[in-house]
């Protein structure tokens, strides 16, 4: 089923900082890629739906600092609890069909 949908909030208002917002609630069609730092370029993850591009990656540099590595691991952890938490609630709809 493609029922998935992905969309782009910009607001902007007087004496306010912009806001940018990227939502993707992904169906069959979505994506999900790694790609591997390799000698001149940095390691990158990149979302696909539709016509929406996410890219998740590191500082095109040659230092990995602290802070990537923090990052890493906090990106990890939510999506280790979003698949926990997938994974339970499509386990109850089975059991409830």
């Amino acid at each position: 089923m493609n029922d998935g949908y992905s969309y782009t909030v910009i607001r902007v208002q007087p004496n306010e900082q912009t806001h940018i917002g990227v939502s993707i609630y992904p169906d069959a069609l979505a994506e999900v890629k790694y790609f591997p730092a390799k000698e001149h370029s940095h390691a990158f993850i990149t979302i696909t739906h539709g016509v929406a591009d996410v890219t998740i990656g590191t500082t095109n540099t040659a230092e990995i600092t602290d802070e990537h590595v923090t990052f890493a691991r906090h990106l990890l952890n939510a999506a280790a609890a979003f698949l926990a938490d997938c994974e339970r609630l499509h386990a109850e709809q089975q059991a409830a069909a």
